[in-house]
């Protein structure tokens, strides 16, 4: 019989197992690669590699009552190309 302790502690085995699972670049699938991936497009939610993504810039806008709404640096934005392209037309 087994008790609480060891239940728990299986359980948290498990757990760390299912971290170490990587995923893998959207973009490389058709063409049969498995490439890690480094990032995900804030536009369709596509794990991307070094070669399939688009590090960009975007304002930051704020909504406050009085005052500037902009922040003076812009932020980082990374998406896939197909977002990137649909974005610039």
């Amino acid at each position: 019989m087994t008790s609480r302790h060891d239940v728990s502690s299986r359980r948290l085995v498990t757990n760390r197992q299912e971290r170490t699972k990587t995923m893998n670049c959207y973009d490389c699938l058709p063409g049969a690669t498995t490439t890690p991936a480094v990032a995900v497009c804030t536009r369709c939610g596509a794990a991307l590699c070094r070669d399939h993504l688009y590090a960009g810039t975007t304002e930051v806008h704020d909504t406050p009552g009085l005052g500037r709404a902009t922040h003076e640096v812009a932020a980082r934005r990374i998406t896939c190309r197909v977002c990137a392209g649909a974005e610039r037309t």
